[in-house]
């Protein structure tokens, strides 16, 4: 591990372990407008006066993510699939440990979605605000539970050591000193990615002339700024119970380029907003401007994530298993329908921007 991901690795491996990389990246981005955006609608938008910008955002939202969410599922196969392929037995071993605990995020999952879509009805709005407030803060416990979950499944998939005594047990739920900061990190990284989408899409809405100098924009600027220093607490901390091996393995060639790059991202974004904040502007050069930065945030957390997998397993033994399933092909197959799911998923947006224009709603 004396060179960056994924150099260090044979041919075969690096190749899987780039593809997992890749189409995870693309699921984290749905993922984290999910995850905030249901967060959000409970803990503040969608609650002031009629007409304003917290409302015109949460009407978005409720909008948007019933989508965003079939997205994230979609754009979530990918990946799943690549990680059964780069880490079998650890994989299935935390999946089967873990037991029916486990396979609850499925149902839960169902219900949320269900949820989300509750909440465009006319019907619930109907019922007042109390419901309205209880059916987004189910439909946040099922997402936070999920991301629970998975953090958890993460972090058992590398205790090879902890594995016996945990099915002596018999429990059903793992715990691990690195889990709190980890699921922090992910939480809380998922606020900029909501402020930064959010503005691109009420400048898509409504016009760059008309967000600048807005409520809008103080809302947007204060969720991002927020996130982006709740993210960088929790990555303090989750470097303070990391064992002094690993966090040294993690500055090493494997991950230091990539964690540079998820810091420089952070600060980009930090000044992106701040330069918002200071022109009460959502122009769009500074929205191009930080979403540079939260490129090069998200993919240098997620590499030095999968580094901190890579760092506690011993990937040698399946190399082998990782060429043989390189010549097994199906590279074509999967590229053709991730081009067409690309596509129809772009025709319906095209779509959906149509809609307003057609019946006169701006949202």
């Amino acid at each position: 591990m004396n060179a960056p991901f994924p150099f260090g690795f044979p041919g075969a491996t690096a190749f899987y372990l780039t593809l997992y990389v890749v189409t995870l990246l693309i699921h984290v981005a749905f993922m984290n407008y999910v995850l905030a955006g249901a967060t959000c609608l409970v803990f503040g938008l969608g609650r002031g006066r009629a007409g304003s910008a917290g409302n015109a955002l949460a009407h978005i939202l409720q909008d948007w993510l019933p989508f965003c969410l079939g997205l994230a599922i979609t754009a979530g196969v990918a990946p799943l699939l690549f990680l059964q392929i780069l880490y079998q037995e650890s994989f299935y071993t935390s999946n089967l440990l873990l037991s029916h605990r486990w396979m609850a995020i499925l149902p839960v999952l169902i219900v949320g979605f269900y949820l989300l879509y509750l909440q465009k009805t006319a019907w619930l709005t109907a019922r007042g605000t109390t419901v309205v407030l209880l059916v987004r803060t189910v439909a946040w416990l099922c997402f936070t539970f999920i991301a629970w979950s998975w953090t958890e499944n993460h972090l058992l998939s590398l205790d090879r050591e902890g594995w016996v005594a945990h099915y002596a047990s018999g429990r059903w739920l793992y715990y691990s000193p690195e889990l709190p900061p980890r699921l922090a990190v992910w939480y809380f990284g998922a606020l900029p990615t909501l402020a930064l989408v959010l503005g691109w899409q009420t400048r898509w809405i409504r016009g760059e002339s008309q967000i600048d100098g807005d409520e809008t924009v103080r809302l947007l600027t204060g969720l991002g700024l927020a996130g982006l220093l709740l993210t960088a607490i929790s990555g303090g901390w989750y470097a303070t119970v990391l064992p002094g091996d690993v966090r040294g393995k993690l500055l090493g060639w494997l991950a230091g380029p990539y964690l540079g790059l998820a810091v420089a991202g952070l600060v980009i974004q930090a000044g992106g907003w701040w330069l918002v904040w200071r022109r009460q502007s959502l122009s769009r050069g500074l929205l191009w401007l930080l979403t540079a930065g939260w490129l090069c945030g998200l993919v240098g957390g997620t590499v030095v994530r999968e580094c901190r997998r890579l760092v506690a397993l011993d990937l040698s033994p399946l190399e082998k298993l990782h060429a043989e399933a390189a010549q097994v092909g199906g590279l074509v197959a999967f590229l053709v329908f991730v081009a067409i799911n690309a596509g129809l998923i772009t025709y319906s947006v095209i779509l959906v921007r149509r809609l307003p224009a057609d019946s006169g709603d701006a949202t």
